[in-house]
């Protein structure tokens, strides 16, 4: 399989998966829990500039705004992104929503105060990438915020994708905090936090481990 029709088969996935994604969406049931954690993980005492890469359905991003941070969000999915901009609309915040791939984000560096990726490096076929993609649209002393699962722990309740193209993403059964660490540590972030402790249990069915984690460009 080609690296682009790896690409728009994962974009194809999500696509059809739009249209229902938040009705089970963790961040839809749990949603007070999610803006407590994610604001106190932005450690931001002033609005900001928030990029969040893979928005899918605005999870992220529609909490930013929120919070009143200036944000533009990223998806490889047309339908990801209109999902993201009607959830936008209902929650009456102002933000930008784009359709591209994370590594052909059109922004220059040095451009925002936080960068967010929430359960998207078990997606990618290059996760490294998305990471240093992040770490250059950072500004010096800028945050990236990243959360993610082990989800082969609870397979009945996660999303997969076809074998052909399971076997080409690194970490389809997901990942551990520790290993996003090291990913962090290798891509130059400092500083690790975690914040998953402020959920009482794990936001998602099957007591799937996750984690909350910020660093420091």
């Amino acid at each position: 399989m080609k690296a682009e029709d790896l690409q728009g088969a994962v974009t194809a996935h999500w696509s059809a998966r739009a249209p229902v994604f938040d009705g089970v969406a963790s961040h839809v049931a749990q949603r007070d829990l999610w803006r407590e954690v994610l604001e106190t993980a932005f450690q931001a005492q002033s609005p900001s500039d928030v990029v969040d890469l893979g928005c899918g359905t605005g999870a992220c991003a529609i909490i930013a705004a929120s919070l009143g941070h200036n944000v533009r969000a990223f998806d490889a999915s047309p339908e990801m992104i209109a999902a993201a901009r009607r959830a936008a609309d209902i929650e009456s915040v102002d933000l930008s929503f784009e359709v591209a791939l994370i590594h052909e984000v059109p922004l220059p560096g040095d451009c925002a105060d936080i960068v967010t990726l929430r359960n998207v490096l078990w997606t990618l076929e290059q996760p490294m990438q998305a990471l240093r993609v992040a770490r250059r649209l950072l500004r010096p002393g800028g945050r990236i915020v990243v959360s993610d699962g082990l989800w082969s722990v609870a397979p009945q309740y996660r999303a997969t994708y076809a074998p052909e193209v399971a076997a080409r993403l690194p970490l389809h059964d997901g990942l551990t905090q520790a290993q996003a660490e090291r990913m962090l540590d290798e891509t130059g972030f400092t500083a690790p936090e975690s914040w998953q402790h402020l959920f009482p249990t794990s936001p998602y069915p099957g007591d799937v481990p996750v984690f909350v984690l910020s660093a420091v460009k």
